[in-house]
């Protein structure tokens, strides 16, 4: 009896220990649970305990970013066309002295003169006024083939450099999926219609499959913000590193009021027309239009020195 009760003794020591021993291992993991955060903030994992809503994997890229306004000396480049009813049409993007790329259907359009260096649609002090002399539209351009919906605006001549020339991006079909993010720029990018338009300039990214070589479409994907997203203007330049990649030739007209980085997201923003489908026939015109610029005789500014600034 007494070896029985030795051993039962034994038995319920070695439970206890066991037990205790266990609630310790139980406590460090929850202390290395609390402690071991991810090294980059930038980055949500994907959860697997719900697998119906994994959490967003943000981009790495910096040109990944919500609606932001800009100034002029941001874009120096851009153009906001304006009816002759002084209502705002659509943003260009100035190529040459005099010459705006634009969408063929906005230069179509009943337009009325350009503004430089404008910060919104509206004419002031620090704004450059030049009326249209005639449009131009890409030649391949049929109506219902929106992809490919590429205009020129010419303006009057002017006397002297009032803003920058954008460059033409040297990016092909076979090379644009490498770019991990591009920007986006226009003029009330979220504003409802009839209310003032700013300039403002987005973030986006490209999805791979290429689906038609003519036309590229950007995203914008589940982030922290709560800024209204969506793209209500055309005509205006996507950008990498101030070289044009390509024309916005539609806008998402429904803006996304709110985006959490726990929800799986990606908004369609904005059809792209990439410049590779029109360099060719773009360098062409700007080297044209610039010689003819240069043959100007300066009898041209005397008749009318303070063109730029009617």
């Amino acid at each position: 009896m007494k070896n029985k009760a030795d051993f039962l003794f034994v038995v319920i020591l070695f439970s206890i220990v066991s037990v205790s021993t266990g609630e310790i291992d139980e406590g460090r993991d929850d202390i290395v649970d609390i402690n071991d955060e991810p090294e980059d903030e930038e980055i949500d994992l994907p959860t697997k305990d719900d697998n119906s809503n994994p959490s967003c994997v943000k981009m790495r890229s910096n040109q990944l970013h919500e609606i932001r306004t800009a100034t002029y000396t941001q874009f120096p480049f851009m153009a906001a066309v304006i009816s002759h009813q002084d209502e705002y049409l659509c943003s260009g993007v100035v190529v040459s002295k005099g010459l705006i790329l634009t969408t063929s259907t906005c230069a179509n359009s009943y337009r009325k003169y350009v503004l430089l260096n404008a910060t919104s649609d509206k004419f002031d002090d620090t704004t450059v006024k030049l009326q249209i002399n005639r449009t131009e539209m890409f030649p391949c351009f049929i109506g219902f083939r929106s992809q490919l919906d590429i205009g020129l605006i010419y303006t009057e001549y002017y006397n002297g450099t009032i803003c920058s020339n954008i460059r033409i991006s040297n990016c092909t079909y076979k090379t644009v999926y490498d770019i991990k993010g591009l920007e986006a720029v226009g003029y009330g990018l979220n504003a409802d219609t009839g209310k003032p338009k700013v300039l403002q300039y987005i973030g986006m990214e490209l999805k791979q499959p290429v689906e038609d070589l003519e036309g590229l479409t950007g995203y914008f994907d589940c982030m922290d913000t709560k800024v209204p997203t969506c793209f209500r203007d055309t005509g205006g330049p996507v950008i990498l590193d101030n070289e044009l990649v390509g024309i916005v030739n539609k806008g998402q007209e429904e803006c996304t009021k709110q985006m959490f980085s726990n929800d799986t997201y990606s908004k369609r923003i904005a059809d792209i027309v990439p410049s590779y489908t029109f360099k060719a026939w773009l360098e062409e015109k700007i080297k044209y239009h610039e010689e003819v610029w240069t043959n100007k005789s300066l009898a041209t500014f005397s008749v009318k020195p303070d063109a730029i600034s009617e």
